[in-house]
Formats: structure tokens, sequence, C-alpha cells
């Protein structure tokens, strides 16, 4: 049970967090009333249309840096306490958020205040793959 909680419960929390079916705090009308107030202190003379591709910039590396996160949160699941390594916890992490991504998207579709965006599912998927890959890196250097 420790080890569940350890290694386990981290991606599973994260799985909940990015659902789309019960967090609409992450669409874009709920992050634009605490970003762009933020944007408009730090540069006070920039157009609306800046402010408006730096809110769109933030929110899409907050896309990239989640599923980054999440990659990496679910390969520390698969090694557990294992000091050796093994390609299939890469394999197994990669396919589960890049599935993940997919499914968010899709289910956005569903939800009217969010939209689903094949766009955001490849920065979702370039975001734990990277992650993923300076892994693999990592460990065979």
């Amino acid at each position: 049970m420790k080890n569940f909680i350890i290694f386990w419960l981290p991606p599973l929390a994260g799985m909940g967090f990015l659902f789309p079916l019960t967090n609409d705090t992450l669409s874009s009308n709920s992050t634009s009333y605490l970003i762009i107030p933020i944007i408009k202190w730090f540069l006070p003379h920039a157009s609306q249309a800046t402010i408006n591709t730096l809110h769109i910039l933030f929110r899409k590396s907050v896309h990239f840096g989640g599923y980054a996160f999440f990659a990496f949160l679910l390969f520390r699941a698969f090694r557990g306490r294992n000091k050796d390594w093994r390609l299939k916890w890469l394999l197994y992490a990669g396919i589960i958020a890049v599935s993940y991504g997919f499914l968010d998207e899709f289910l956005q579709t569903l939800i009217a205040s969010r939209t689903g965006s094949i766009f955001d599912w490849v920065i979702d998927s370039t975001g734990a793959l990277s992650t993923l890959g300076i892994i693999y890196i990592k460990d065979k250097l």
C-alpha cells in the first residue's frame, strides 16, 4: 500500500486534475480572469492583441509542461523502487500519457465551455515525449 501511495497516487491525482469533465477551471475563459491581469500588470502598454497572444502562449506552455510532468510521474510509478532501467517503463508511460492527452482533448469537444484541439494534443504529446526522451538520454549516458 505504501508503494501505491508513493508511486501511483501522484499520476492518478494528475489524471484527475487534467480530466476535463471535472475541471472547468482550465478553460480559456476561466484562466483569462487570472492570467490576463497579470500580463497587463507586467506589460501595461501592451496591445490587446499582444495580451491575447501571451495568454495563448501561456496556456500552451501549461499543456506542454503539464503532460511533461505527467509522463515523468508515470515513468516514476512504473520504475518504482527499482534501481535498474527498462525501456518498457518509458514505453508504458509514453503510451498512457499520449493516449490520455487524446482522451482529454476528445472529451473537451463534448463540453460547452471547453474546446478540444488536435493541436493541443500534439503539444501534450510533445511535452510527454520530450520528458521521456530526456529520461532516456540521461539514463543512457
